[in-house]
């Protein structure tokens, strides 16, 4: 009996040495999943895609391609609320859309190559700007917005910040050229920030393969968030007084470059071998910054795109990693997530998931809290 009570206590005292989850975790989160029922005209994944607040209710709105249309869904309903067809041709024509931010239901952003729209709620063109024009003499290359870089509308500044892509120039001189300017919506005045490539794509010459874009969803306080997909790095511009603070140097990882070569095929195989680090979203609500890396497949695996895996990494306000999260293989779409007061949202439509249900536009919301 005397030896089963010291068994029973070793084994008490060992538990309770143990930390628990909650402890060992710097932050909690829990998951819930959202599945909005849809149409057969729209969709249940869209690349560019916005969120604002109407009567305190969060709504997303997303560019249809197939329609050339905006999708809007109420996101704590889970249902759609309508679908306006945008124009193509006329006073109100609008190219193929790229990237879209909505201030408001009254205020919405859509950038296409080389022409930014202000658009009111019945998507008639309030305001557009001719970016060809205003930065063709600057020779600062094509002003963007896309998948990786995100039109963003800074209404405190009342600018919107584009990246600069060069077009017929060598790596070696991307390397000195600026990648991100200013354009303020007033005044039309371009500002060009201080911000190029990383030492590192500097070290190898530029030969990261497709990984050339810089991340960016926005700011959280004064500072823009942004990350190059070729390293781990994230990174923080101040506004006010334009120095830059990153992530601890010591934990920094980075694409090894790829050979010099024509053949794309070999940039495929660079890029599925190795991680993309995709664009940081900033949580001002939590003081929070998410990046995923879409890193290197399983071993076991085929080793193509929809084989490579996900990792969901927590950043602090100070742009410290704090927690990494292993998400389930063949689940999200990748970059497609944003943000709002409820948490973090993931698009749950991995183009590899065999038991995908296109009824629905789905997404699991992970709710953050810091302890």
């Amino acid at each position: 009996m005397k030896r089963l009570l010291s068994i029973i206590q070793v084994v008490i005292w060992f538990f309770s040495c143990q930390p628990s989850q909650e402890e060992e975790l710097p932050i909690k989160y829990s998951i819930e999943t959202i599945k909005i029922p849809i149409s057969s005209e729209q969709l249940n994944s869209y690349q560019i895609q916005s969120n604002f607040s109407l009567n305190e209710k969060p709504v997303l709105v997303s560019y249809n391609d197939k329609r050339h249309s905006l999708d809007f869904f109420n996101l704590d309903h889970e249902e759609s609320i309508t679908s306006k067809n945008l124009d193509s041709d006329g006073p109100n024509g609008i190219g193929k859309i790229e990237s879209i931010f909505v201030q408001s239901s009254d205020s919405i952003f859509v950038y296409e190559l080389g022409k930014l729209h202000l658009l009111n709620g019945d998507l008639s063109k309030k305001q557009s700007w001719d970016l060809f024009q205003i930065y063709g003499d600057l020779n600062l290359g094509i002003p963007q917005c896309n998948f990786y870089f995100k039109l963003y509308y800074d209404s405190e500044r009342q600018s919107v910040y584009f990246f600069m892509n060069q077009m017929g120039v060598s790596l070696l001189e991307i390397a000195e050229l600026p990648l991100m300017t200013s354009l303020n919506l007033e005044t039309n005045e371009v500002n060009v920030l201080p911000i190029y490539h990383s030492e590192y794509f500097k070290s190898v010459a530029g030969q990261v393969g497709f990984m050339t874009y810089l991340g960016f969803y926005g700011k959280l306080d004064n500072q823009l968030i942004f990350n190059y997909q070729y390293e781990s790095t994230i990174y923080g511009f101040q506004l006010n007084d334009e120095k830059l603070s990153t992530t601890s140097s010591s934990k920094v990882k980075f694409v090894p470059s790829t050979p010099q070569t024509k053949d794309p095929q070999a940039y495929d195989q660079h890029a599925i071998e190795n991680p993309h680090f995709l664009s940081p979203i900033p949580d001002p609500w939590r003081n929070l910054i998410y990046s995923i890396v879409w890193d290197s497949p399983d071993a076991n695996s085929y080793k193509t795109y929809l084989d490579k895996s996900q990792i969901l990494r927590v950043f602090d306000e100070n742009l410290e990693l704090i927690q990494t999260v292993t998400l389930p293989d063949r689940t999200y779409q990748i970059n497609n997530w944003f943000v709002n007061e409820n948490g973090l949202y993931l698009n749950k439509a991995h183009p590899g998931d065999s038991l995908l249900n296109e009824d629905f536009l789905m997404f699991d919301v992970f709710k953050f809290k810091v302890n």
